[in-house]
């Protein structure tokens, strides 16, 4: 696959997408597949929904997108913005592709088949690999709460997910028909800790990448 071209990360939050993303990201650039990477996560996105929830209930308004949680955290409260911040994220990756650039597009959602097809454009769904990254749901339940207290524990203003928001739309999702995109994929298992398994999974996703 010749850049420009995008590679989609997609999984649970926690599943170790960034982790993915340093990895791949520094061996494309080495091995000479890429001229430059750059990663759009939709995260940023969705937080920004929130923050502007914050600020209209800080006012006297009503929330748009979201609502607290039982625990604290945030609830969706209008299912539209996952649409909304992928239809964002396509065209942001249509603005930033360049000659020899490898972009990383890096989202979580249950209902991807759908969410692709509906949200990204053809051409760029037609010069894309769709990386899944495959961890049990209690794992990354784990890893985020560690990944918010550090961030709260370094003063960051971070938003955490709920646990019951987290259960109710990422603990089944059909990764088992991304074929049906017609697209390249590969799944990626980083349920384990350390180096090993991971780095033997990168080489295979460069391999394809290659070929």
């Amino acid at each position: 696959m010749k850049p420009p071209f995008q590679v989609f990360l997609l999984g649970t939050p926690g599943c170790g997408k960034s982790e993915v993303y340093r990895r791949l990201s520094k061996r494309l650039v080495e091995d000479g597949v890429a001229q430059d990477v750059l990663r759009i996560d939709d995260y940023p996105k969705v937080r920004d929904c929130f923050a502007s929830d914050d600020e209209r209930e800080k006012s006297g308004g009503g929330r748009r997108w979201s609502q607290r949680g039982a625990d604290g955290g945030w609830v969706i409260k209008d299912r539209e913005l996952w649409d909304e911040v992928l239809r964002r994220v396509n065209a942001d990756v249509r603005q930033e592709r360049r000659t020899g650039r490898a972009i990383f597009v890096e989202f979580a959602r249950p209902d991807m088949v759908r969410s692709i097809a509906s949200n990204f454009d053809a051409s760029l769904r037609g010069s894309s690999l769709l990386l899944y990254i495959f961890c049990p749901f209690d794992i990354c339940w784990e890893r985020n709460l560690k990944r918010h207290q550090a961030a709260l524990d370094a003063g960051i203003d971070d938003h955490l997910v709920s646990r019951e928001e987290m259960e109710r739309t990422y603990l089944n999702d059909d990764h088992a028909r991304l074929h049906t995109l017609g697209m390249p994929f590969l799944v990626v298992d980083n349920h384990i800790d350390g180096d090993g398994v991971l780095d033997y999974a990168i080489q295979e996703v460069v391999a394809l990448l290659k070929a």
